[in-house]
């Protein structure tokens, strides 16, 4: 814990944080799970008048290649996949780029909010014969894709999908049918490893009996939407190597036996569970919002491990489901992340919770207690005995 809290003083410190800010967030960062419920009491370092000034709030990096055309009232990069976005450029930039296929560096404002890209580089695209093709993406991950909606249930594919009975991570992918206005309810998730770092977040939808059913009759409890570093084969994760735009994002959809076996039976690590407190118009807003969003193509938007991570999407997301007086503000500090405590998994129940947008842990789930959460199949049922032939 100490070797991560030193990593993270070094990180805090490269962008300019206060010594002493840097070394209460370092070492808050890396509180154990039973010291989550005393965040609820602990108050928020002071920040100064400097830090609090104006940022820029544009977060989410693109890295994009396509055809510029310039319009009256906007220009418009359309790629080759068949998005579409709008080009925060200067007239005259606009003009010295307009029918030309290019590729760009550029922000949008939140992974939410994708529309528009802020140019921070653009230049003639010109094909290299000598690209070096990229692995393929980890097995582990797909892209939810929604695939439309029938009398209020959307049809999602790419679902990870576990069964219930499931000796390993042995995982398929399901075509679901959700119904958003059947949540009953959601919550904030910190998936905490030995010996009791949170190093991830989930947000979990359940819709407890009514659940989510799959192609094949499958039912399932809920699921999860997971943010993740869409790594390819040969990568690994790290803190580090998410600042340097080493990695695509996925929001990953999966379903309750999935996540909740992968890390408590296979891995033993816990999950605790923190409800969204959200009236029920804001709970079925954030479901619909959620498999919505995480079908979106982010091809070309990249990971970051402060500003574009596990964390802070999932505030955004918890944000769709609140009044606007009640929305967690993003930006605290400026040219650096979003805010602090809205981006780091130990940090967030607290803070969430003195701000309303949160309750109390409600259950944690390990590997001593998954069963009860996800009770095994019952046994069929024995074929009924013939009855004996007349003579």
């Amino acid at each position: 814990m100490a070797a991560l809290a030193a990593e993270a003083i070094i990180i805090l410190m490269k962008y300019k944080f206060p010594l002493s800010i840097a070394i209460a967030v370092a070492f808050a960062g890396a509180a154990k799970a039973a010291d989550f419920d005393e965040l609820y009491s602990t108050p928020l370092p002071e920040l100064s008048a400097e830090l609090r000034a104006a940022a820029d709030r544009h977060a989410v990096t693109y890295f994009l290649r396509g055809l510029v055309t310039v319009h009256p009232e906007k220009t418009v990069l359309n790629t080759g996949d068949g998005r579409a976005f709008i080009l925060d450029l200067s007239e005259e930039d606009a003009a010295a780029w307009d029918d030309r296929i290019v590729e760009i560096w550029g922000k949008a404002e939140a992974s939410d909010d994708l529309d528009t890209l802020k140019v921070s580089s653009i230049k003639e695209y010109t094909p290299d014969p000598d690209a070096v093709v990229p692995p393929p993406y980890k097995g582990k991950f797909r892209p939810a894709q929604l695939l439309g909606e029938a009398d209020g249930a959307l049809s999602v594919s790419n679902i990870r999908w576990l069964a219930p009975d499931a000796q390993s991570h042995d995982f398929s992918w399901a075509t679901a049918s959700i119904r958003p206005e059947l949540v009953k309810e959601i919550y904030f998730v910190t998936k905490v490893q030995p010996p009791g770092l949170a190093g991830h977040s989930l947000l979990f939808y359940d819709f407890g009996d009514a659940g989510i059913t799959d192609s094949e009759g499958r039912k399932s409890r809920g699921f999860f939407l997971s943010v993740e570093a869409y790594a390819r084969e040969g990568q690994a994760y790290s803190l580090i190597a998410g600042f340097k735009k080493t990695f695509g994002i996925i929001w990953l959809l999966t379903n309750f036996e999935d996540y909740v076996m992968n890390s408590a039976a296979f891995a033993k690590d816990w999950m605790n569970y923190y409800p969204v407190l959200a009236d029920r118009e804001g709970k079925v807003k954030m479901a619909r919002d959620t498999v919505e969003l995480a079908a979106v193509n982010r091809e070309g938007e990249w990971y970051h491990s402060t500003r574009n991570n596990c964390t802070n999407n999932l505030v955004t997301m918890i944000n769709h489901s609140l009044p606007e007086d009640r929305q967690v503000k993003m930006w605290t500090i400026p040219h650096l992340i979003y805010n602090f405590f809205a981006t780091t998994p130990p940090m967030v129940p607290g803070y969430l919770g003195r701000k309303g947008a949160l309750g109390p842990m409600a259950f944690t789930i390990n590997a001593e207690n998954y069963r009860d959460y996800i009770p095994l199949p019952a046994p069929p049922a024995a074929p009924a005995a013939e009855a004996p032939a007349a003579q």
